[in-house]
């Protein structure tokens, strides 16, 4: 057997100011068909585990590009055909091939292409033809429409949301295509349009955890082969948006039909209960004031870099600078300007510095205070799961007020507290910690936090749906519409 594999993608909040490059790919991950030289990470794993399958089968496998940009607006239309064709040049390349594995986002948008996974996808299936079977996962922040289904022959997409199982999905993406490629199944795939948007966490509380044990459980029985509920991306304003439930049944088209619409139609109804809720800015800071037995943790969700805003307000440091709030973190902070200043003076350094607020006009206003340089390192990062890691760039930890700010050369989130220990920040005594973060860090904070608050802080990512300029979303939706389905009489 010859299989191709590659990988391309980024989450694209269209309501971003700025345009994701190729640089942006290039500071992120970017390999050019020697996946396996790179660290494991969240984006390098699903092709590293598809090459080591593949060659522990004996076959053929054709690496080609592998790249991935932080969220951020669209993608340069130019930037993206480049790496679409370079994609295409390789498979043209490797002659025929049995099978194709991609990792993508789902969620990446161009200037001049809604939907690069299906342009993509769609353009592979002509080049190769029917014979060539072709499989992609997903983040289940993604938008899916017919256009990718009609390409592809199997689509896995994540199930967790904090996202703790690429790898996972990867391995069933694999298996799928190795039973496929011999002979034993027959995938038909059929989706089922939820009319719905928001953010559904489905670890540790709410009516989610049911339902993604439930379509786990389904899994291999009854004809079904895999089910993955996309969640959508709340931040496009494309007309293929929104939530849908996908399955896979064994060469029964029926059976695909039947499910699909079975656990859309439970989703649909369990949506306000799942939904992630959010604290007022206002709210929040009353509650940073309260000194408890343990820290309080903010999660900044407007200016958190995972749906696509730049990660550099300075709006809750100020707060509680206000507040005179001192015993206090904020982290991460994007900032190379201000990195490279402190990297000059050096450990021990005080200086007046300008933090934050650079990019984008909802960046502003900067903080101009003075600031104690505690910390620097070169190519830092933090951990995420065991064995993979997240590189963050250069880092600088100064101390405003008496908070301590994690500044970075490379926009991320939280992933694990190691962003903050491997820098010299400690966290168990801290009165409370600002992390620009939406979810992903809930699990980490369960023991070690008083009360853990989503804030709706001001930035590009509102997570009020309601005030979000939509002219294309597909209508109706809810929550912006109270019933699409119409199946709550």
């Amino acid at each position: 057997m010859r299989l191709f594999i590659a990988t391309l993608g980024t989450e694209t909040n269209t309501f971003a100011s700025f345009p994701t490059g190729i640089d942006d790919f290039k500071s992120c991950m970017w390999n050019e068909g020697q996946i396996e030289t790179l660290p494991a990470s969240p984006w390098s794993a699903p092709a590293q585990i598809w090459l080591k399958r593949g060659q522990e089968l004996g076959w053929d496998v054709v690496q080609s590009l592998f790249a991935f940009a932080n969220p951020a607006g669209p993608t340069v239309k130019e930037d993206y055909e480049a790496m679409r064709d370079r994609i295409l040049a390789d498979l043209a390349a490797a002659g025929e091939v049995d099978a194709v594995l991609l990792y993508l986002h789902g969620a990446m948008v161009a200037y001049g292409y809604d939907d690069c996974e299906g342009d993509l996808v769609s353009r592979i299936r002509a080049q190769v033809g029917d014979r060539t079977r072709i499989g992609v996962e997903l983040d289940l922040h993604g938008h899916v429409d017919d256009t990718l289904v009609d390409a592809s022959d199997l689509i896995v997409i994540y199930k967790t949301y904090p996202h703790i199982d690429h790898a996972e999905r990867a391995e069933d993406l694999f298996d799928l295509m190795r039973r496929l490629l011999a002979g034993e199944i027959d995938p038909k795939m059929a989706l089922f349009d939820c009319r719905t948007m928001g953010l559904f966490p489905t670890t540790m509380e709410g009516p989610m955890i049911e339902f993604s044990s439930a379509i786990i459980e389904a899994e291999g029985k009854d004809g079904i082969l895999s089910l993955s509920l996309n969640h959508g991306f709340p931040w496009a304003d494309v007309p293929l948006a929104g939530a849908k439930m996908l399955a896979v049944a064994d060469g029964d088209q029926a059976i695909a039909d039947a499910a699909a619409e079975k656990y859309g139609k439970w989703f649909y109804g369990i949506r306000r209960e799942a939904t992630l809720p959010f604290t007022p800015f206002a709210e929040a800071m009353a509650e940073a004031r309260i000194k408890g037995d343990k820290p309080l943790l903010i999660a900044d969700t407007a200016d958190q870099i995972g749906s696509g805003a730049p990660g550099d307000t300075t709006h809750v440091l100020k707060a509680f600078i206000d507040a005179g709030i001192r015993n206090a973190a904020v982290a991460p902070l994007w900032d190379p300007m201000a990195v490279g200043i402190c990297f000059q003076v050096g450990v021990g350094a005080k200086l007046q510095l300008r933090i934050g607020g650079k990019f984008e006009p909802y960046s502003g206003p900067p903080l101009d205070a003075e600031a104690e340089v505690l910390f620097l390192k070169r190519n830092a990062y933090q951990d995420h799961l065991p064995g993979e890691r997240i590189d963050i760039g250069d880092v600088a930890v100064v101390r405003v007020e008496g908070i301590e700010v994690l500044l970075t050369t490379l926009r991320t989130n939280l992933f694990s507290l190691s962003l903050l220990t491997h820098h010299g920040i400690s966290f168990d005594d801290k009165q409370v910690v600002s992390i620009k973060n939406l979810y992903k860090h809930k699990d980490l904070f369960v023991t070690n936090t008083r009360k853990q608050l989503f804030v709706a802080t001001p930035g590009t990512s509102n997570p009020d749906w309601s005030q979000l300029p939509f002219k294309r979303l597909p209508r109706p939706i809810w929550p912006l519409d109270e019933d699409p389905l119409g199946l709550e009489g």
